[in-house]
């Protein structure tokens, strides 16, 4: 009988590049995709809180996305 996956094991891992030299990627938890999207968009950051800067975003191994998806996936969130 196949287990039924949760959906914290379909959350993206998404962590905040640094905007300046010596500064420290800072992780910033899991998060479920956007509904019906494959991946991040920028509003979508906006939507969680996040503000502007670089992000990465990494799709995890069990995901049906990833076969349409990038595993790692970087996104900008303009000013």
């Amino acid at each position: 009988m196949a287990e039924k996956l949760n959906e914290a094991s379909l959350s993206y891992k998404i962590w905040k590049n640094p905007s300046r030299q010596g500064e420290p990627v800072a992780y910033l938890g899991e998060y479920p995709p956007p509904s019906g999207k494959l991946f991040f968009a920028p509003e979508d950051f906006r939507e969680l809180g996040f503000g502007p800067g670089d992000y990465t975003v990494l799709v995890p191994v069990n995901s049906p996305r990833l076969s349409f998806a990038s595993k790692w996936q970087r996104v900008t969130v303009p000013e």
